[in-house]
C-alpha cells in the first residue's frame, strides 16, 4: 500500500518493494538535505511520508550510494553488476570448513541442509557454483529426519573445497547484458565433438584442434570414461583454449552434437561425480574469467568440423577445409 501511495500519488518513480524492503534509483545531482546528510530527492520523498503517517523506521539504513551492500551482497546499479561482499565470503568460507572439520565426520541433517542453504544463497550471486551442490543434494536425497547423520565422503569434501578456493575471486553476475544477446553477436563461435575411442575436438574459424585418445587408466571402484564425460572434455578444452588467449573473447557460442551436454550444461547439475568433475572445471573458468557462455545443440550432420576431428580423419578434413590449420592440444587435466 505505501509503495503505491508513493508512485501513484506522489509520483516517486522507479519504487519498488521487496517484503518489507523499499528500494528505488535517482540520479547522482538530485540531491536534498534531509534529516542532517544530503538524500536522493526520490527517497526524501518517501521518508517524508513515513514520517506524516508516523512509520516507524531507522534512519540509519536509509542507505543511498552507487556500490550498496544488500542482504550481503554488492549491488553496482550503475555498472549492472552483484558480487559478493568480503564478510560473506568469510563467513561461507568459514561454514564450509567448520563442517568439513565434523569430528566424526557425520554431521546430521540439519547441518547439510544449513549449509546448503546458506550455498543456495550464493548462487544468487554466482550461479557457476552449483556444482559444489550436486554431490550434497545426493547425500541427502531420500532423508527426512533432520538428527540423522550423514557421512561426508570424498566427492562431498572435493566439491565444498573446490568452491572455497574459488568464490574469493569469483566474478559475480551481470545482470545489464548476462546472456542478453543475439547469437550472431558472439565474439567466438566453437564446435566441439568426441568419439569414444579416438579422440577429441574442437574448431573456429580457420582452426582445429584435435587430441587423440589413449587407454584410461581407471581406479579401482571408479567408473571408466563414457561419451558423455568426453564430450564434456571437448567443451572445457575448447573453453580454456579460448579463456587464454592473450584478448580472451567476453561471449562465447558452442555448438555440440550432445544434448546431454547441452543439458547438464544449463541445468549446471550433474548426476555423477564422473561428471560433475568436468562442470566444476567449466564453471571455474567462467567464475574467474566472467566469460558469457552459451552452449546450444547442433545435429551431427552440422557438425563437419569437429566430427571430423573426433573421429581422426585429418587427411579428409584437410580435403574439405584446404586453408583450416590443424594442430594437436592437450585437456587441462589440472582443472579436473
Amino acid at each position: 500500500l505505501l509503495c503505491w501511495i508513493g508512485t501513484r500519488k506522489l509520483g516517486i518513480d522507479g519504487l519498488h518493494v521487496y517484503m518489507d524492503d523499499f528500494y528505488g534509483w535517482d540520479f547522482a545531482d538530485k540531491l536534498v538535505f534531509f534529516h542532517h546528510r544530503l538524500r536522493p530527492a526520490r527517497q526524501v520523498q518517501l521518508l517524508i511520508l513515513w514520517d506524516f503517517i508516523s512509520c516507524p523506521y531507522e534512519d540509519k539504513k536509509q542507505d543511498h550510494d552507487e556500490l550498496l551492500k544488500i542482504i550481503g551482497f554488492w549491488v553496482d546499479a550503475n555498472g549492472g553488476s552483484i558480487s559478493l561482499s568480503p564478510d560473506s565470503i568469510e563467513e561461507i568460507i568459514s561454514h564450509v570448513n567448520t563442517f568439513l572439520a565434523t569430528s566424526d565426520r557425520k554431521p546430521r541433517l540439519r547441518i547439510w541442509q544449513q549449509l546448503s542453504g546458506h550455498l543456495n544463497w550464493l548462487l544468487n550471486v554466482i550461479p557457476w557454483a552449483r556444482p559444489a551442490l550436486c554431490e550434497m543434494y545426493r547425500k541427502m536425497s531420500g532423508k527426512s529426519h533432520s538428527h540423522s547423520p550423514i557421512y561426508i565422503n570424498a566427492a562431498v569434501v572435493e566439491d565444498l573445497t573446490w568452491i572455497s578456493q574459488v568464490i574469493p575471486d569469483a566474478i559475480g553476475v551481470r545482470f545489464v547484458d548476462s546472456l542478453h544477446w543475439h547469437d550472431h553477436e558472439a565474439d567466438m563461435i566453437i564446435w566441439t565433438d568426441a568419439s569414444l575411442k579416438l579422440a577429441l575436438g574442437f574448431a573456429f574459424s580457420n582452426r582445429g584442434f584435435v587430441y587423440q585418445l589413449k587407454p584410461p587408466v581407471v581406479k579401482p571402484g571408479n567408473p571408466p570414461p563414457d561419451i558423455f564425460f568426453l564430450e564434456l572434455i571437448a567443451i572445457l578444452s575448447a573453453i580454456h583454449y579460448a579463456a587464454n588467449l592473450i584478448h580472451p573473447p567476453k561471449r562465447i557460442l558452442i555448438h555440440t552434437d550432445s544434448l546431454d551436454s547441452v543439458a547438464v550444461l544449463s541445468s549446471l547439475a550433474a548426476k555423477t561425480e564422473l561428471h560433475n568433475a568436468p562442470l566444476r572445471a567449466i564453471s571455474q573458468i567462467i567464475l574467474l574469467t566472467g566469460i558469457d557462455l552459451r552452449v546450444q545443440h547442433i545435429e551431427g550432420k552440422l557438425n563437419i568440423h569437429a566430427d571430423l576431428l573426433s573421429r581422426m580423419l585429418l587427411s579428409e578434413y584437410k580435403r574439405l577445409f584446404p586453408s583450416d590449420r590443424v594442430d594437436m592440444f592437450e585437456p587441462p587435466r589440472e582443472l579436473l
